[in-house]
């Protein structure tokens, strides 16, 4: 397993896609740090003290993890698809014991660069915000430190969920076009309509809607707000997508004729 984790990691950084995946977060993180905080401590009067340091961190360092989120699922994506399209999938396999190990190790792989762009994306946010806006006030750092952990679970959780995609389509770009028509519109879409039958109970539960459900509901912005799936259940719904997907995915691969 180790020789083929470090197989797997040779491959992603002997190509260039790995790094221009995580240049579009990376900036996102810098500007949302720096000019969220500012904003929101001019209306903080209003809305009561604490506000600023709360609201920045849901909103300007969350605006940066939503990219994080779509990213490490295209890497997730690209890292397994791009074995099929390039027809090298079927070497792969042949060189090594078993389907099972090769489909962990890029799960794994998936997960651990998921991780990585996050840790990033969060440092450059937070290191802007505490430059820009004057840091941080200690009652509301379990807040902005929750916004951060959960991130990093959501960020390995859709590095998977993009992984599973594309060895379950076994197409990259098809998986890509999914991913990208999906987190913007398609759920939006799904979601409305499910509304419009009377299952909006349902929508709830889609995954990108419980992600933000999981992200939000570790800060409270008014004091008054409640999610519609809150804690632990938000993540664990994550969970179950991300679990559903990498197995179909796996059941798939394993199914698969390569000849």
């Amino acid at each position: 397993m180790t020789a083929l984790l470090t197989a797997e990691f040779r491959k992603v950084l002997g190509l260039r896609y790995w790094w221009i995946l995580g240049i579009a977060p990376l900036v996102v993180g810098l500007f949302c740090g720096a000019l969220t905080l500012p904003v929101m401590r001019q209306v903080e009067d209003i809305l009561g003290p604490g506000f600023a340091e709360a609201a920045a961190a849901a909103v300007g360092i969350s605006f940066a993890l939503a990219l994080v989120f779509l990213f490490a699922a295209l890497f997730g994506v690209v890292n397994t698809g791009g074995e099929y399209q390039h027809r090298t999938v079927i070497t792969t396999f042949l060189t090594t014991r078993g389907r099972d190990l090769v489909i962990a190790s890029k799960y794994a792989t998936a997960a651990l660069f998921g991780l990585l762009y996050c840790v990033i994306v969060e440092f450059v946010s937070a290191l802007t915000i505490l430059m820009f806006g004057g840091g941080f006030s200690g009652a509301d750092l379990g807040g902005i430190a929750g916004v951060l952990g959960t991130g990093l679970l959501c960020a390995v959780l859709w590095a998977l969920i993009g992984s599973g995609l594309g060895l379950l389509t076994g197409s990259m770009v098809g998986s890509v076009v999914a991913i990208c028509a999906w987190v913007p519109f398609g759920e939006l879409t799904v979601s409305l309509v499910l509304h419009g039958i009377g299952l909006g109970g349902v929508a709830q539960f889609l995954p990108a809607q419980v992600t933000w459900y999981a992200l939000f509901g570790v800060v409270d912005l008014s004091g008054e707000a409640e999610m519609p799936v809150s804690w632990p259940l938000a993540p664990l719904v994550l969970i179950f997508w991300t679990a559903l997907i990498c197995g179909l995915g796996w059941w798939r691969t394993r199914s698969r004729d390569l000849t």
